[in-house]
């Protein structure tokens, strides 16, 4: 995506168009805290002038930006009128879920003097959609045996779930070049013959998140080895609608055989079959 391993740790990934950037450099966000809990947290939808987006999650003390792919961390902040939030160097200040503008804070500033940008409130906000528990339908098998945290290596079948996890990491943060890069021959296994392209495939998606579960035995055919890797996708179009999706992710590598080289013998996606699934 050795020792037998029962589930991988989940993989959250959040698949959102960037969003608009106020007119200056913003300095480098905090890493992303955990979200507040599911009862209290509303999530909103904004698309700037400039064709991104903002995603901000919002509890009753605090909101939490996702924007260009970097996650910044707020505080709520006195205000005139309507909502404003401010930390990470960035000022969120907003009327509900129809308008919101983004603006650099300057060290020393309360109130930003930069005018930003302004984003308009997609119709209607969403709570995050929650994954199925594993046993439910839907869900990946309610296997409870401890995870093996002895070592692996890259060949090994809990390798090639590594690169499943690696692949939906790159996803999270925007690295389209690189998830692209983990697909076999060239990425152009994905169906897409760029990396360009690849990620204009994701551009419908508000939140897209995955499991993953434990690997399969490794089977071979002509030179080459195959892994399956469980995988549960849930998450929401930007229409508002829910994702529910199960299936398989199919790696490849070339067995160790003289004359294979370094990138042949790593595990590589072929395949990911999902169909939709129960919640």
């Amino acid at each position: 995506m050795p020792p037998k391993i029962r589930h991988l740790a989940p993989v959250a990934i959040l698949l959102l168009a960037a969003c608009g950037r106020a007119g200056e450099s913003a300095p480098a966000p905090q890493p992303e805290p955990s979200p507040p809990p599911a009862a209290a947290v509303m999530t909103s939808v904004y698309e700037c002038p400039d064709g991104r987006t903002v995603v901000a999650t919002y509890d009753r003390q605090s909101a939490m930006l996702r924007v260009d792919g970097r996650v910044y961390r707020l505080k709520t902040a006195m205000s005139g009128s309507g909502a404003r939030y401010v930390g990470d160097g960035v000022q969120w200040w907003t009327k509900g879920a129809d308008e919101g503008r983004l603006s650099v804070l300057r060290p020393g500033e309360d109130v930003a003097e930069d005018v930003g940008v302004t984003c308009r409130g997609q119709a209607g906000g969403f709570t995050p959609v929650q994954p199925p528990a594993p046993g439910t339908p839907g869900g990946l098998p309610d296997d409870r045996t401890p995870v093996s945290e002895a070592p692996f290596t890259p060949e090994s079948p809990q390798g090639a779930a590594n690169v499943v996890q690696t692949y939906f990491a790159h996803l999270g943060a925007k690295a389209y070049d690189k998830a692209w890069a983990l697909w076999s021959d060239g990425g152009k296994a994905s169906g897409h013959a760029t990396a360009q392209a690849f990620a204009k495939s994701f551009d419908r998606y508000a939140q897209y998140d995955a499991q993953i579960g434990a690997p399969g035995r490794p089977e071979g055919a002509a030179g080459s080895l195959y892994v399956a890797v469980p995988v549960v996708i849930y998450g929401r179009l930007k229409t508002g609608a829910e994702v529910h999706e199960k299936g398989t992710a199919t790696l490849r590598r070339a067995n160790d055989v003289p004359g294979s080289t370094p990138e042949q013998r790593a595990w590589r996606i072929t395949k990911i079959e999902t169909k939709p699934s129960a919640r």
